[in-house]
């Protein structure tokens, strides 16, 4: 490649190449993409010896490495580099979809893991090692940055680790932020409506997803889509298919879903294969059967399967004294939120309470779906704030009831107060989906990112309302 080189970088050793100035330590070299001086001043201060930029930077007071209009084909390289040092005997599963892509993630690690395979997972809710959360000042975006990425990689080199599940988010793959590394197994699950103010509307969100074929050795895809059976058609590689049909490769056979415990099963290349788990309804047994189908591509057999688990923030229940069933969930499109509300239905015996709104700057044209899926499930409905950003609350409000009877809405902007609302409002045997935020652990209103968290508004209410179930109580 071509580069100029200002400064004197002779005997000099390269630690790493990093673009996030906080992480910087002596001896890295910091990858300006933008030319901020404040996080270039602040890479030398915390030890960077070089710059890597693509524009020269005026009175610096370390060496520059220029490389004119190079950045993402340095990016190529680097990324083939990193899989050829590191990645080349680790299996990479990448995962895409808009709804369902850190249960799939959660599930294929857990089939791992009970099949004595090292796993890394990385995703939504963190870097994950073995089921430890890995603590490193990693960024928290769905699919990591390049940089944290190859770093992630290098750490599993390093720890022997066999297995890495990532989830490939549109926005992460129409960054660059895998750049050409190679995937092992590319997971296609679903698309829906998310994310459209970014890629400005559905044709450019689909091909932004449909890149993660591109870096792909084969592909799993859900026959039931009609979206991934597209892209099964364009491609060339090896295809493997879950679904209900019986020409698939993992067959998913219906369950029954009115007990609280569900018994799933699946053919998978015409072996029988059972597993159950709380009931977590239809959706969740497609997850299951897309993390079947990855691990079929792998060639990886499927003996003593035990029961799976929902990631946090995914129907997660809260156990209480109080008689109700509390579930979170990061549901927050249309289809994300009936497939709880449905998966609900199918047993709740009592009514249905749901707590719920959409985010400001984001996706307007879901705000209505999202109400009428709401109105077509549930019984009781509370209509509040998730992270409304510049927008006013009761704006999103007003958008998200129009065209909804409102006989059974209530409203309040204050999420916090309409959690409370819900919760000391219902009775022994009703079911509350509070739905949005999942796992989140901050509110953004008005520019200002506040710490809240669902989990934990619920957990003071009960604890203060004598209704908590701790690990203390003997029937926990």
């Amino acid at each position: 490649m071509e580069y100029k080189v200002t400064g004197d970088l002779k005997d000099f050793m390269i630690n790493r190449f990093i673009d996030h100035s906080k992480q910087i330590e002596e001896g890295d070299i910091f990858v300006s993409e933008t030319g901020n001086r404040v996080f270039i001043e602040e890479a030398i201060q915390n030890g960077a010896k070089a710059i890597l930029t693509e524009y020269f930077i005026h009175d610096c007071s370390v060496p520059q490495v220029i490389l004119p209009t190079d950045m993402h084909l340095f990016k190529e390289r680097i990324s083939l580099m990193t899989h050829k040092l590191y990645g080349r005997n680790i299996k990479t599963i990448g995962i895409t979809g808009t709804n369902g892509k850190t249960t799939v993630a959660s599930f294929i690690g857990q089939l791992l893991m009970q099949q004595q395979k090292s796993v890394c997972i990385i995703g939504t809710l963190g870097v994950f090692v073995n089921g430890q959360k890995l603590n490193r000042p990693f960024r928290s975006n769905t699919t990591l940055p390049f940089y944290d990425f190859l770093q992630v990689v290098k750490y599993c080199f390093e720890h022997k680790v066999e297995y890495i599940v990532l989830e490939a988010s549109s926005q992460g793959l129409l960054d660059n932020r895998l750049g050409i590394y190679p995937i092992d197994v590319g997971v296609f699950l679903n698309i829906g409506k998310d994310h459209l103010e970014f890629h400005g509307g559905m044709v450019p969100y689909k091909k932004s997803k449909e890149l993660l074929a591109t870096l792909s050795k084969q592909i799993v895809i859900n026959d039931d889509d009609e979206w991934c059976r597209s892209i099964a058609e364009k491609t060339e590689l090896p295809v493997i298919r879950f679904g209900e049909r019986y020409t698939n490769d993992v067959i998913y056979q219906k369950a029954d879903y009115s007990s609280e415990i569900v018994h799933y099963k699946y053919i998978v290349r015409d072996k029988e294969v059972q597993l159950k788990m709380k009931n977590s309804g239809y959706y969740n047994g497609m997850n299951i059967a897309a993390a079947l189908a990855s691990l079929s591509g792998l060639n990886i057999p499927l003996e003593d399967i035990k029961v799976l688990t929902l990631p946090k923030g995914r129907l997660e229940q809260i156990p209480n004294e109080n008689g109700l069933e509390v579930l979170i969930d990061y549901a927050h499109t249309p289809d994300a939120l009936e497939a709880c509300l449905s998966t609900i239905s199918s047993y709740a015996k009592k009514d249905i309470y749901v707590v719920f709104g959409c985010g400001g700057n984001r996706d307007k044209q879901k705000r209505k779906g999202m109400g009428e899926v709401a109105t077509k499930y549930a019984t009781k409905i509370i209509i509040t704030s998730d992270n409304p950003r510049d927008e006013r609350p009761e704006d999103i409000i007003a958008e998200i009831v129009s065209g909804v009877s409102l006989s059974k809405v209530m409203i309040e902007p204050d999420r916090e107060k309409a959690i409370i609302l819900a919760l000391s409002t219902a009775q022994k045997g009703d079911v509350i989906l509070i739905a949005g935020k999942g796992h989140e652990q901050e509110q953004i209103t008005n520019g200002l990112v506040v710490p809240f968290s669902d989990h934990h508004v619920v957990r003071n209410y009960l604890d203060e309302s004598g209704g908590l179930i701790t690990k203390n109580d003997p029937v926990a």
